[in-house]
């Protein structure tokens, strides 16, 4: 009884430590330092199995690569996953792209999995495949970019009760959620950083 109401905690520590400077569609994302911290502390206490498994809406939703190949994140247990939900029309989506990227360039070699969710234009219509495609290059990115439809992405905004972009969800090698980050800046990037550096090394 006492593991799990343990588990619970960490859990809930998951989903109020969001941080974040800034966030598309209108809605400021909190800035929670101590949150933050109560995160990091938790995290550092805790072993990879106190974390929760991310949920089944989530893991079997259909990713649309641009290819049109379709894949899941049941489908990537044994790398670390990076889900990154944004939009072409997104200020702050643009800004996190080249540190994701940075990431990627790091540890792509060693397991790591970026997966770039694109949500659809401010209507929720799909972005068409060859914009996405510019966009990338514009952007020198080259981790995977795909676009998701709306199941999964209602199941992630209601992971994190909150309907903006960026969105970052960093999920282990198992399958466990380790890091919720909502909005932008730098000090959400850092924490993103730092999270992924410490479930890289596990």
């Amino acid at each position: 009884m006492k593991e799990l109401i343990t588990n619970l905690a960490l859990f809930v520590v998951f989903c109020v430590a969001f941080s974040g400077l800034s966030a598309c569609n209108g809605t400021q994302a909190e800035n929670t330092n101590s949150g933050k911290k109560a995160n990091a502390q938790a995290g550092n206490a805790a072993k990879s199995t106190d974390y929760p498994l991310v949920n089944t809406g989530i893991a079997e939703g259909e990713i649309v690569l641009l290819d049109g190949t379709k894949t899941k994140l049941s489908e990537h247990k044994g790398e670390v996953v990076i889900l990154n939900m944004w939009g072409i029309w997104c200020g702050p989506c643009r800004d996190e792209m080249p540190h994701l990227q940075a990431m990627h360039k790091q540890y792509g070699d060693e397991g790591l999995k970026i997966l770039g969710l694109n949500i659809g234009d401010h209507d929720g219509r799909p972005e068409p495949v060859e914009n996405i495609k510019k966009f990338a290059a514009d952007m020198k990115i080259d981790y995977t970019l795909a676009r998701v439809e709306q199941p999964i992405i209602s199941q992630l905004y209601q992971f994190t009760k909150q309907q903006v972009v960026p969105q970052t969800f960093l999920v282990d090698r198992e399958g466990r959620m380790r890091g919720v980050f909502v909005g932008g800046g730098q000090r959400n990037y850092d924490a993103i950083r730092q999270t992924l550096d410490k479930v890289m090394s596990e």
